[in-house]
């Protein structure tokens, strides 16, 4: 008896969990109740398959590092899926940049202007990988969703008032081109088989100066939240 509620119990913690799943069709799960010898293969179809399909975003971002400055963006990127898990996706942010009021308060309490960085725009090339699919059922509609993470490196250009910064007579910005790392992971919600909703961590990773040691470069970075729609075919 003792045996069979256990059995029992393992089933229903397993159900909690069979709405996502890794992205391979067919995967096999080893479970500890069964013989040792025993193993189940589970099957899961695919209602929107990303094998050899193309896709194109459009997306609105909110940055959350730039302490004084109010700087929101636009995204496009494109990319290609040659296999299940894998695609190649360009990636292009053009960023907006306003002063906030935590800039205005400190230039009015203190007379100083502090050290700022001003994101321009990025042009990077991603290895995307999409281990995870899924599917929620809310109010007896079933919506379905990939999760994926991406690996990049491109360039990324900024304005700063670094060579000015510590003459409070005069603040000049000036625009730089630099090497980046960036790193992502995206939540894709399928509306149906060709239009999609996402929701995007995107962090970028550079080397830049400091006031304190203008000539020795550090990594910094930038992060933002972006928020888009998007087309498969």
């Amino acid at each position: 008896m003792f045996k069979n509620w256990f059995n029992l119990f393992n089933l229903a913690i397993l159900s909690l969990f069979a709405t996502s799943s890794f992205a391979g069709e067919e995967d096999l799960y080893d479970f500890l109740w069964l013989d040792p010898d025993k193993s189940v293969y589970v099957l899961q179809n695919k209602i929107y398959p990303k094998d050899k399909s193309f896709y194109v975003d459009l997306g609105l971002l909110m940055n959350q590092t730039n302490k004084f400055q109010d700087t929101s963006g636009a995204q496009f990127k494109a990319g290609y899926y040659f296999s299940e898990e894998w695609a190649l996706e360009f990636d292009y942010v053009k960023y907006s940049n306003l002063n906030n009021s935590a800039l205005d308060s400190l230039i009015a309490v203190n007379g100083v202007v502090p050290f700022i960085q001003k994101p321009l725009s990025s042009s990077s090339l991603f290895a995307i990988w999409s281990p995870f699919y899924g599917k929620i059922n809310t109010f007896n509609q079933i919506y379905y969703f990939d999760w994926s993470f991406g690996l990049g490196a491109g360039s990324y250009t900024l304005e700063s008032n670094l060579d000015t910064v510590q003459d409070n007579t005069q603040d000049i910005y000036k625009e730089e081109n630099v090497g980046a790392v960036l790193l992502k992971t995206n939540f894709k919600f399928h509306i149906n088989r060709n239009l999609h909703l996402g929701v995007e961590l995107l962090n970028t990773n550079y080397q830049f100066g400091t006031p304190k040691n203008p000539n020795s470069k550090g990594w910094d970075q930038n992060n933002d939240i972006i928020f888009s729609i998007g087309a498969s075919f």
